[in-house]
């Protein structure tokens, strides 16, 4: 496998980059329901994602000692089939996406010694999509009563 040229500063000003991105894509979920509590729920996530980026703004200007830069538009359309969302499906969309997060930086992390400051950042922050993906997880387990359902809301 090539090695990975980057840096930190690159690493974290990306990570910022997709905090916003999750950010938007919690807002549009939320316009992909009529159920009020799916809607509430969605918006809670994009709100959290704000604090993400604030404590990885915060690491940048730590690491690199100056102000991150602002992150570049974004605009995205959800597929057309994330319709008409309820809590169950929205959930499992939202898991998804903090999972495909996680393994992003997991294989980034495989391609770089784990002793560097490189290899640290990447576990560092695979470990926090973790995190969010388990508390989601936790979340669906809670809320749908079917387990059966997982596979059935792929």
């Amino acid at each position: 496998m090539k090695p990975l040229e980057t840096t930190v500063e690159e690493v974290l000003r990306n990570a910022i980059q997709a905090e916003v991105e999750t950010r938007l894509f919690y807002q549009r979920m939320a316009e992909r329901t009529s159920i009020h509590a799916v809607r509430k729920r969605m918006l809670e996530l994009a709100d959290a994602e704000l604090v993400h980026r604030a404590k990885l703004e915060r690491k940048y200007r730590d690491t690199v000692g100056q102000e991150p830069p602002e992150p570049k538009p974004v605009a995205f359309e959800l597929p057309p089939e994330f319709q008409n969302l309820d809590m169950g499906r929205a959930l499992k969309i939202s898991l998804d996406r903090e999972r495909d997060s996680e393994s992003y930086f997991r294989f980034l992390a495989e391609r770089v010694p784990d002793t560097s400051d490189l290899g640290k950042l990447f576990m560092e922050l695979a470990e926090i999509e973790w995190k969010h993906k388990s508390d989601l997880q936790a979340e669906y387990d809670a809320t749908v009563a079917d387990p059966e359902q997982f596979l059935l809301d792929i």
